[in-house]
């Protein structure tokens, strides 16, 4: 009988064995972290607890002159690169003996092969501090304090050109600070090319693709905290996705992108090297990156592509039309397809001719025509008041108003005569209704509805 239990636990102990190095090595042993003592070399690499992300030197193709410290999708092939440190700065593709390691002074620092400096954190570390890097579960690669446990430095504080779920987008009024994404230079130049990605300083705010951070190439339209009202394909099951969340106090206005899948694929939302915003899914054991959603996704999407006071369709042809009321400033180039020169008023409002000229007997004030389906123009101001019937008495009563809108979730917004009505779409579903003011000659059998 002893001699039987001893043959059984010799087998079980040899399974044991048998199992235990039949485990592959990452999932039994996966380091995080860099300390002081222990830096990143070429050839390791660095992966988040969760086996989801990895950080590592890396070359974006085999004839690149160049390599990198990124943070990319762990198992994904080709490479899915999701943050680079040295973007601005790249390594020589021939240097062998560049590492990443905590500095004297305590900040997380890339050194070349002739120990230069590449790229570091620089930050403010407590003379104290025994900090340590590490790589977490939703991709942030942390600088922390080793004694009180507070992060000194966030690389999702330091977007490049993907936005991953839990990292945050916006701007901070008091500090300065500015969270946008700017794309690669191209598919295989991480350095930062023509385009970006930010949340305008209006209210309320709107996100715009920037052509060398200053010219709109495409605009979503007003943030109702949780989609874009420009964008009507943005339907139920986004307002989950994004949220938008403003606090006066401290100044700040954040977007967050949530992690919907709740971590069982991998998601990406980046700004591409040629100007196109996308948001993308690989579902565990697929091979495919899934387009859920992109803009600008047809010609209208691009900014101001009709001009000022044209109205883009893209289910007609021509795309662009002038609004109703107005005419092309240049025919000839209208006739062209050169549409960016815009329209003009075709009839004189009423409240606007000169006071000192007696009006015609029996002429009619101005009124509105009702725009839906719209994607609002740019170039609005929010107005605070009680509900849609004061909206379009407050436009009514001011001459300077040129139109308004009552939005879900957002509100009284109104247009001036300071700025023309620029970036409008038409949908055939979604969208808004803008109430355009026009001369009474041109309102026709719509005159009684909207006229003071």
């Amino acid at each position: 009988m002893g001699d039987k239990n001893k043959d059984h636990i010799s087998l079980v102990f040899r399974i044991l064995i048998l199992l235990f190095y039949s485990i592959p090595l990452e999932f039994s042993y996966a380091i995080s972290n860099i300390t002081q003592s222990k830096s990143l070399s070429q050839g390791q690499t660095r992966i988040s607890p969760n086996l989801k992300f990895e950080l590592g030197f890396f070359s974006p193709n085999d004839k690149s002159k160049h390599q990198y410290v990124g943070i990319w999708y762990k198992g994904i092939s080709p490479l899915a690169v999701v943050w680079v440190a040295n973007r601005e700065n790249p390594l020589a593709a021939t240097d062998t003996s560049a590492t990443l390691n905590i500095a004297k002074n305590g900040n997380l620092e890339l050194l070349d092969e002739n120990h230069n400096s590449i790229w570091s954190t620089k930050v403010v570390v407590p003379s104290n501090s025994s900090a340590v890097a590490l790589l977490l579960d939703n991709g942030n690669l942390v600088l922390r304090d080793g004694i009180s446990g507070e992060n000194l430095w966030e690389s999702l504080k330091h977007p490049g050109d993907t936005f991953l779920p839990g990292s945050v987008l916006g701007f901070n009024v008091k500090t300065g600070e500015s969270f946008v994404l700017t794309s690669w230079r191209s598919d295989s130049d991480p350095s930062p090319g023509n385009f970006s990605y930010a949340i305008s300083h209006q209210a309320p705010p709107q996100a715009f693709i920037l052509i060398n951070k200053l010219t709109p190439y495409w605009r979503s339209g007003p943030l109702d905290k949780s989609k874009y009202v420009g964008s009507p394909n943005m339907d139920r099951s986004y307002r989950s996705k994004y949220q938008l969340v403003e606090n006066f106090n401290k100044g700040t206005t954040y977007m967050y992108f949530m992690d919907w899948y709740n971590g069982s694929a991998a998601l990406k939302f980046y700004i591409s090297s040629h100007g196109v915003l996308k948001s993308e899914v690989k579902q565990s054991g697929s091979n495919i990156w899934e387009t859920e959603w992109q803009k600008p996704d047809t010609r209208c999407g691009v900014y101001g592509v009709c001009g000022p006071f044209g109205v883009c369709n893209i289910s007609e042809s021509p795309i662009c039309k002038c609004l109703k009321g107005f005419e092309p400033k240049s025919y000839e180039e209208w006739s062209k397809g050169n549409w960016t020169g815009g329209c003009l008023r075709r009839t004189e409002l009423l409240c606007q001719k000169n006071t000192t000229t007696s009006l015609s007997q029996g002429e009619k004030t101005d009124g509105f025509v009702k725009m839906g389906m719209t994607k609002l123009p740019d170039l609005y101001e929010y107005l605070n008041v009680k509900g849609a019937d004061d909206c379009q008495l407050w436009c009514l009563n001011n001459c300077s108003c040129l139109a308004y809108a009552y939005a879900n979730g957002i509100g009284c917004l109104v247009w001036s005569t300071k700025s023309p009505l620029l970036d409008i779409q038409e949908f055939s579903s979604g969208g808004q209704d803008l109430f355009l003011r026009l001369a009474n000659a041109e309102l026709g059998e719509l005159v009684d509805q909207f006229t003071k």
